[in-house]
């Protein structure tokens, strides 16, 4: 018969694996399949022909999101004009700005790579505009209208071919910290509006300003819906990939909101004070974000295999004055989901990057990868430089023994409380034996003996139990944090022994059967209350524990394996001082 300390340390093992998984499968809720009810919001009125005079000449009904307002409408068309391709080089990225649209063709981060090949290799740089991808390049405009005949017009500066300032060499370079260089493209619509479109470079961000100059050639006053389509590559889902976070992600209402591509019906539009836009993966972004005013609803659309990812950024109506230019700010941020590069972009890009939709785990998350990047990197304290250790595998170890630390004293009362439970074994069998027949006096007569003995029958599981959330915030900042992609801790191939990405399952399962391993030998070293039988069944936990592992990141694997051997070494002190 199975005594209530087998049955409390059983519950306990299995809340760790069970209540994480059922957390972390709700931990990122499904987008919205209802469209949120817009307050306050301008909706594009009813049309009105140009011939009626008005104030504010009003826009068409905004076009549905279906499949007729999609690629035959904003695919552009090859211009007629030769182009011409400007590098701009800075410390932190390769981007390549053509004529042809006036937009970003290419992004390639010079410090983040499509592997951890860390070789000399440029193409195996992640790019985040793929010059051969299926018109993924950006920012373009898209112009909502009436033409004289009163029907709805599109047009845009996607098809347009732009002249632009060569710079020397056809290389625009940014060396110097704080370095800041322009370049200006010019064109012009069939319809008659000039289009300057300048871009700001600056040499230590990753965001990229963006102004739209807007000049009506025409003898009458205009009013214009305005769009901005943002698309990425997207090649569908990889089942077989650790990670997949492809999803457009959105600031609205000062909320994160995020809307998986797989999930997206097509009829979604979510609407409000939409500062930001972004196309997302787990490590890396490209958004837009509003600096004049914010826009005021997305359109998302479902990927339909063009091997492209798109939304409609709808911005709202805006008047163009006959022969006044006006000017719409705009920035994008083409760059990895890292705290300082976010932060120092502004409009609180920093939003994007978040561990857990749980507050508590967030910030636990946050605090524990601050400390990571603290050993890291290093700090000075005092005027005395203390050197980082520049591998993140001995700073989980570091880490752990932090925790350790701070749980000695609980983990040390428990170690004796357990012991203590083993001395009284004897008398919990008299008593069974006596009461055999009475459960509820036999229940009474071995809470007095718990009493008498100052003996807790949950004090061996209250150390596992409260690490539960360290190891649910660390399982959060291993999986997204992109300090920790293809972070490597050793390798020596010769005995298979290779973690070169942290953030991924060991491959050679070598940390998961070591924890298991050293999990068996703790349990064979802890006193057990419990008779053979029980204790036999309790040595199937490494087992199944091994079993999990075996799928974690082995970064998370590290830090309960070493947990397991500081814990051994605690439990023979112990036992050392009990004897």
């Amino acid at each position: 018969m199975f005594d209530r300390n087998l049955l409390y340390a059983l519950i306990i093992s299995v809340v760790i694996v069970v209540a994480f998984q059922m957390y972390y499968q709700y931990a990122y809720p499904p987008p919205q399949k209802k469209r949120p009810v817009p307050t306050g919001v301008e909706e594009p009125p009813k049309p009105v022909p140009p011939q009626v005079k008005k104030e504010q000449p009003e826009p068409p009904p905004k076009p549905a999101p279906s499949s007729a307002a999609q690629p035959e409408q904003v695919k552009p068309e090859q211009p007629k004009v030769a182009e011409v391709r400007l590098k701009i080089d800075t410390p932190l990225y390769e981007a390549v700005v053509s004529s042809w649209g006036g937009k970003i063709v290419s992004f390639r981060l010079k410090k983040y790579r499509v592997n951890g090949n860390m070789g000399p290799d440029s193409d195996n740089l992640v790019n985040l505009d793929e010059p051969n991808g299926a018109h993924t390049g950006g920012p373009t405009i898209l112009f909502t209208g009436r033409s004289a005949d009163g029907r709805s017009a599109e047009f845009g500066d996607d098809g347009l071919g732009f002249a632009v300032d060569t710079p020397k060499g056809g290389v625009l370079k940014l060396d110097d910290p704080g370095q800041k260089k322009s370049i200006s493209l010019r064109a012009k619509t069939p319809s008659g509006i000039a289009i300057v479109k300048t871009f700001h470079f600056s040499a230590d961000l990753y965001s990229v300003g963006v102004a739209y100059e807007l000049t009506n050639d025409s003898a009458s006053d205009e009013n214009y819906w305005i769009t901005f389509p943002w698309r990425k590559t997207y090649k569908g889902e990889n089942p077989k990939a650790q990670f997949n976070w492809n999803s457009a992600e959105m600031l609205i209402n000062g909320e994160l909101k995020d809307y998986y591509f797989k999930d997206i019906k097509g009829d979604e539009e979510p609407s409000g004070k939409v500062e930001w836009v972004a196309l997302g993966d787990t490590y890396f972004m490209k958004s837009l974000a509003f600096a004049d005013r914010p826009a005021q609803r997305v359109t998302l659309f479902k990927p339909e295999g063009e091997g492209y990812a798109r939304v409609w950024i709808r911005y709202g109506s805006v008047d163009l004055p006959s022969k006044k230019p006006v000017t719409i700010n705009l920035a994008a941020y083409l760059g990895p989901k890292e705290d300082d590069a976010l932060h120092a972009a502004g409009h609180n890009l920093d939003k994007a990057r978040v561990y857990s939709y749980n507050h508590v785990l967030d910030l636990m998350a946050t605090y524990l990868m601050k400390f990571l990047k603290l050993c890291n990197e290093g700090t000075t304290v005092a005027g005395i430089k203390i050197p980082g250790t520049h591998n993140y595998g001995i700073d989980i170890i570091f880490l752990t023994i932090l925790i350790k630390i701070l749980f000695i004293p609980l983990s040390h009362k428990s170690m004796k409380s357990m012991k203590r439970m083993q001395d009284l074994q004897p008398q919990m069998a008299k008593i069974k034996e006596k009461f055999k027949d009475d459960k509820t006096a036999m229940n009474k007569a071995t809470m007095d003996l718990f009493r008498e003995h100052k003996v807790s029958p949950l004090g061996g599981c209250w150390p596992m139990f409260l690490q539960i959330p360290v190891f649910i915030a660390l399982y959060q900042a291993l999986s997204w944090a992109i300090e920790l992609r293809h972070a490597p801790f050793m390798c020596v191939p010769s005995i298979y022994l290779c973690l070169n990405d942290l953030s991924a399952p060991d491959p050679y399962y070598v940390t998961p059967i070591l924890m298991g391993g050293t999990m068996a030998l703790q349990q064979w070293m802890t006193p057990s209350a419990g008779d053979p039988t029980q204790r036999k069944m309790m040595m199937l936990m490494p087992v199944f524990f091994t079993y999990i592992f075996l799928s974690f990141p082995s970064g998370l694997v590290l830090y309960w394996l070493v947990s397991n051997v500081l814990s051994i070494a605690q439990q023979y002190v112990t036992n050392r001082m009990a004897q």
